[in-house]
């Protein structure tokens, strides 16, 4: 009987394809790089609240927020300007911008302020910071904070005594709407802390520094001299001049301090503080009678290691010779111009941004004023929903 070859092997089973890669499964170091590409943040804001993992990721780098920053500029959504004092305030927003999530974010938020009461007569804005508007009637001495993003109003009880600056500070229970309030109280030559706290309802008075102890390393020059008032917080601590030098208070301990000047030229006096992209403490002057500003940061000095201000640089801002400082923010200055016209034709004021890392100057808007008061550029903050287990200092003055 002749053998059988024996029988073929049966076919390989055929593998099943792989899975399809879609965004929802890639890890969180890629995912993380797609977010940093995005055009602004408000368009970040809209990604990360798609799903839990993309929530999940944006908030368990701390990595990711300083990179972010460092790719995109401020989110300037527009500016409140106060005209006369009485006035409600009047927002101005960022328009020409191609980024539908930035438009849809001033859609969204309530900056014609419908829901601040007007059962005490008109509100006006003492500043705007970091996603808070500082609201205060001085007739009735009543205070409110807003955050017209997510339309969170908080009233303020009057102080015991009268205040000229007003500073908010979110504190770790920022997700349940308490916060408290750094005031500085200056009575001529003392000076003392108020703080007011959201959870208690209750204001804290301490006791009068005076002055001199402060500053007495600086000569009684009141060259530089403004009240609190003219005052700017940056990273926490709050600066104004006196007596020449700086008079500084730090939010968190409630001490005060005094640091110099930079040491000004001739012309150098208008200037505001702020700080640079990298988060240093710095001052923009603007030189009298010329479109020129000298740009000074406080840091370390490569020959002795010691930080003082050292002039970072000088800038010349072509047919700019009348401009107004308004603001620094991360790195940008806020400015206007309010240009010259005939005295029956109502003056044109322009707004300006200004890159201090790019020496970029772009036009904001502008309008038709008879008399604008203060201007305050209003910046989407970091949503406190992005971040996880990581409470920082935010402050409004």
């Amino acid at each position: 009987m002749a053998c059988q070859p024996p029988p073929p092997p049966p076919p390989p089973s055929e593998s099943p394809p792989p899975a399809p890669t879609t965004i929802f499964t890639i890890g969180d170091d890629l995912l993380l790089e797609i977010f940093a590409r995005l055009p602004s943040l408000p368009s970040l804001v809209r990604a990360a609240f798609a799903c839990r993992n993309f929530l999940h990721a944006v908030r368990s780098f701390p990595t990711f927020r300083p990179r972010f920053r460092e790719l995109h500029p401020p989110p300037l959504l527009g500016v409140f300007v106060r005209h006369r004092d009485g006035d409600t305030p009047s927002f101005v927003p960022l328009r020409g911008r191609a980024d539908p999530d930035h438009a849809a974010a001033v859609r969204g938020s309530d900056f014609f302020l419908t829901r601040v009461p007007d059962d005490q007569g008109f509100w006006n804005i003492s500043d705007c910071r970091d996603g808070y508007l500082l609201l205060h009637n001085w007739k009735h001495r009543q205070f409110a904070d807003y955050n017209p993003l997510v339309g969170v109003l908080h009233r303020i009880p009057s102080p015991p005594e009268a205040v000229r600056e007003l500073y908010v500070l979110p504190s770790r229970e920022e997700r349940h709407g308490l916060f408290r309030l750094v005031c500085v109280h200056e009575d001529g030559l003392q000076v003392r802390a108020v703080v007011f706290s959201l959870a208690t309802g209750e204001w804290q008075v301490l006791p009068w520094v005076e002055a001199a102890t402060i500053n007495k390393d600086h000569p009684e020059d009141d060259k530089y001299c403004l009240p609190p008032r003219t005052g700017k917080l940056v990273n926490g601590r709050v600066y104004w001049t006196k007596y020449n030098c700086l008079i500084v208070l730090d939010t968190a301990t409630l001490q005060f301090s005094s640091m110099d000047l930079p040491p000004f030229t001739d012309g150098q006096k208008p200037f505001v503080l702020g700080d640079t992209n990298d988060e240093k403490l710095c001052m923009v002057c603007a030189i009298d009678e010329e479109a020129t500003i000298a740009v000074w940061v406080w840091r370390a000095d490569l020959n002795d290691r010691v930080e003082k201000w050292m002039l970072d640089k000088e800038i010349e801002l072509d047919d700019l010779p009348r401009l107004k400082l308004v603001a620094l923010n991360s790195g940008f200055v806020h400015l206007h111009l309010m240009a010259t016209q005939e005295p029956d034709i109502v003056p044109l004021c322009w707004f300006f941004s200004f890159s201090l890392e790019t020496e970029e100057l772009k036009k904001i808007f502008s309008l038709y004023e008879y008399e604008l008061e203060w201007s305050y550029p209003y910046i989407m903050p970091w949503p406190s929903s992005l971040q996880c287990n990581n409470v920082e200092l935010k402050v409004l003055h």
